[in-house]
């Protein structure tokens, strides 16, 4: 009896030991509110858009963790999946595959150590990921910048392997690598992976060190004919004012009868955060501009937003946006609703939880 009782305490401090090695952690946000623009219906939308996420890391011994992270974004107020993957699903769904993304968040798995993270499968998108630190409303809702709306633009890349490595004095180097599809075929879709298909990359560059934060990348598109976006800029905190400044450019090449839309776009981006207690200011001005595409032409966006936090979790928001296009079809693209109007007028407001 004395010898089972020990092996059964010996097991269970063992076991004991190899649960506290393993880290497992379920986060999310939940967040809906009411959204009117000029040009459509009143609507339930979110600013920050809901989700909910489980990632765990693994202790190997020697410095060494594996990790992984699965996150699935979905609409609260009807439980529809949604994402920020525009170039992916405008491409398919323009060679004739009407299917969507069903998993609209991340997905990895990877190794870390003190030479840096690598993670496989489907990861943030580099270029996207590090400029959504120069918008003041984070990308998010009806003032989110006009970045989001550029035709390169996808939050998350699949098929990747990303480098991200340690901090050097603030400064940090990232890397992806991206296969590009290699189907070969009579369908569309497989016409266009063999014509113009090609494997794509991201370079980040970044400087996080006291109030500065700087940063630039570079993104080669996969399947796009090497189209490439780049983006660079900043952030600098005074206090509780932050100020933010940002540009980005993409060159969409020709991609035969497959896609219509070629040629640059640009976008520029500034704005402030002002924090007074539990209340939070937010303020930006965007300008975007399209050449050689179907129709050329330029939009301005003001935005100013109010949040007012509950708890440490919890938030309540009003936002307020004007966009004024030169033209209806550069309003199509970047007026958050996607009415071709020449201008839009819109206001939101709704209440989020981050757990």
């Amino acid at each position: 009896m004395k010898k089972l009782l020990a092996a059964l305490m010996i097991s269970g401090l063992f076991s004991g030991a190899a649960m506290a090695q393993t880290h497992i952690q379920l986060y999310g946000i939940a967040d809906t509110g009411i959204i009117k623009e000029s040009g459509s219906d009143a609507r339930m939308g979110s600013f920050t858009m809901s989700r909910i996420g489980l990632n765990g890391t693994e202790d190997l011994g020697g410095g060494m963790k594996a990790t992984f992270e699965l996150l699935q974004r979905f609409r609260i107020n009807d439980g529809t999946l949604t994402g920020n993957y525009s170039w992916d699903q405008g491409l398919r769904q323009s060679l004739g595959d009407d299917s969507k993304t069903e998993w609209t968040g991340m997905a990895d798995v990877g190794l870390k150590g003190n030479w840096g993270h690598v993670r496989l499968g489907r990861v943030p998108n580099m270029s996207a990921n590090s400029f959504t630190m120069l918008d003041p409303f984070d990308q998010n809702g009806i003032v989110s910048s006009f970045s989001v709306y550029n035709y390169l633009y996808s939050m998350y890349v699949n098929n990747t392997v990303r480098y991200d490595s340690p901090s050097f004095s603030g400064a940090t180097v990232g890397l992806t690598y991206t296969l590009g599809s290699d189907d070969h075929g009579n369908t569309l879709l497989k016409q266009f992976a063999s014509q113009y298909g090609n494997d794509g990359y991201a370079v980040n560059l970044m400087f996080d060190n006291g109030p500065l934060l700087l940063i630039a990348n570079y993104e080669l598109k996969a399947d796009s004919n090497r189209s490439f976006v780049w983006n660079a800029g900043g952030t600098y905190r005074i206090g509780d004012l932050k100020l933010f400044l940002g540009y980005e450019q993409s060159t969409f090449k020709s991609l035969g009868d497959f896609y219509a839309v070629r040629g640059n776009q640009k976008e520029w981006l500034t704005g402030l955060q002002y924090r007074i207690g539990p209340n939070l200011l937010i303020a930006s001005y965007n300008r975007g501009k399209l050449d050689n595409s179907p129709h050329d032409g330029h939009a301005n966006k003001y935005a100013l937003g109010y949040g007012y936090d509950l708890s440490k979790r919890t938030q309540l928001y009003a936002n307020v946006v004007y966009v004024d296009s030169s033209n209806e079809y550069v309003g199509s693209v970047y007026n958050s609703n996607g009415a071709a109007n020449d201008s839009m007028t819109g206001v939101q407001f709704g209440i989020t939880h981050k757990f």
